[in-house]
C-alpha cells in the first residue's frame, strides 16, 4: 500500500497549487473573473474533457452500460460540481488558506460514511491518522492578530455545504469504481459529464461568457486557467481514480486535510516570487501555527502510510 499512497498525496498537492493559482490570478486581479463565471468555465470545459476521455475509450451505449455504476458517477460528478460551486463561493470572499480547512469536514465525514456504508474497517492507527490530518488543517486555517481573527459567516456557510456535497461525491465514486464495471478513463467521462451539468449549465449566461471572453483577452491568463482549472484537476482525479482502485476511499481522501498546509506554503512561495503582499501575516506566532499544522499532517500521514 505505501507506493499507491503517493497517488492521493501528490493529488492533494496539485490541488492545492490549483487553489492557490485560482485565487491569485483568476478572482483576483485585473478583469477577474467571480464565482459564476469561473463555475462556468470550470464546469463547461467538463464536456470537453467528457468528450475527449470518451473518444480516448469508448463504450457502448446499452442496458448494461446504464447501470448502477453508470448512475453512481453522473451522481457523484453532479456533487462534485455542486461542491465546485460553494467551494468557490467561499473563496470569493475568504484567503484560501483559511476557507479549505472548513469544506474539508469531509476527510471527517468520508470516513464515517466509508464504515457504514462501504463497510471499511481501518485500523485504529489509521483513523488516527485522518483524524491528525483534519486536525492539522484546522492550524492552518488560524491568523493570530492579538486574537484569532473570525471568518465570513457565508463563507463558513458555503464551506460547510460544500464539504458535505464533496463527501457524497466521494463514496459514490467509490462505489462506482468498486463495481469495476468502467476502464478508468471511461470513469472520468462519465463523472466530467456530471460536473457539466451541475456546474457548467446552471452557470450559463450571456454576462457569465463575457466575462470569460474579457479574461481570456489577458492570454497568459488564459493560459493560466487552463492549465489550473483543466490539465491538472483532470490529472489529480486520475490519480485519485486509480488510487481508489487500491485503497479505501477514507485514506484517499484523508490527504485532501494536507492541502490548506500545502496551500500556505504555496501561496507564501508565490507572493514572494511576483512581489505580491498577502494578508497572512508573518510573525512568530502565525509560523508557529504553520508548524505545528506541517507537523500534525506529517505524522498522520506517517500513520496513514
Amino acid at each position: 500500500m505505501e507506493l499507491w499512497i503517493l497517488l492521493p498525496f501528490f493529488s492533494a498537492l496539485i490541488m492545492a497549487a490549483v487553489n492557490v493559482v485560482d485565487k491569485f490570478f483568476v478572482l483576483e486581479g485585473e478583469d477577474n473573473l467571480n464565482f459564476r463565471s469561473f463555475c462556468l468555465y470550470s464546469g463547461g470545459m467538463q464536456l470537453v474533457i467528457c468528450i475527449s476521455m470518451f473518444l480516448l475509450d469508448p463504450f457502448g451505449f446499452n442496458s448494461e452500460t446504464f447501470n448502477s455504476s453508470f448512475l453512481y458517477l453522473i451522481l457523484s460528478g453532479m456533487f462534485f460540481g455542486l461542491s465546485l460551486i460553494f467551494l468557490v463561493k467561499a473563496m470569493d470572499l475568504e484567503e484560501i488558506s483559511r476557507v479549505e480547512p472548513i469544506y474539508l469536514i469531509h476527510t471527517i465525514i468520508v470516513p464515517v460514511a466509508g464504515l457504514f456504508i462501504l463497510n471499511e474497517s481501518l485500523g485504529y492507527s489509521k483513523y488516527l491518522g485522518i483524524f491528525l490530518i483534519f486536525i492539522s488543517s484546522i492550524f492552518a486555517s488560524l491568523r493570530w492578530e492579538g486574537k484569532f481573527s473570525s471568518i465570513n459567516k457565508t463563507a463558513i456557510i458555503s464551506l460547510l455545504l460544500g464539504g458535505v456535497l464533496f463527501a457524497i461525491a466521494s463514496v459514490l465514486l467509490k462505489q462506482s469504481v468498486d463495481g469495476s464495471n468502467f476502464s478508468t478513463t471511461q470513469v472520468l467521462s462519465i463523472r466530467a459529464l456530471g460536473l457539466f451539468i451541475s456546474a457548467g449549465i446552471p452557470m450559463f449566461s450571456f454576462k457569465n461568457v463575457s466575462d470569460l471572453n474579457r479574461f481570456f483577452k489577458h492570454r497568459t491568463r488564459g493560459l493560466t486557467l487552463f492549465i489550473a482549472e483543466t490539465l491538472s484537476p483532470l490529472f489529480s482525479m486520475y490519480m485519485i481514480v486509480i488510487a481508489l482502485t487500491k485503497l479505501d476511499v477514507s485514506i484517499v481522501n484523508a490527504f485532501n486535510g494536507a492541502r490548506p498546509i500545502f496551500a500556505v506554503i504555496l501561496s507564501a512561495f508565490l507572493a514572494a516570487m511576483i512581489k505580491k503582499e498577502v494578508t497572512e501575516k508573518i510573525d512568530f506566532q502565525n509560523l508557529l501555527i504553520k508548524i505545528i499544522s506541517g507537523l500534525l499532517a506529517g505524522t498522520g500521514i506517517i500513520f496513514l502510510a
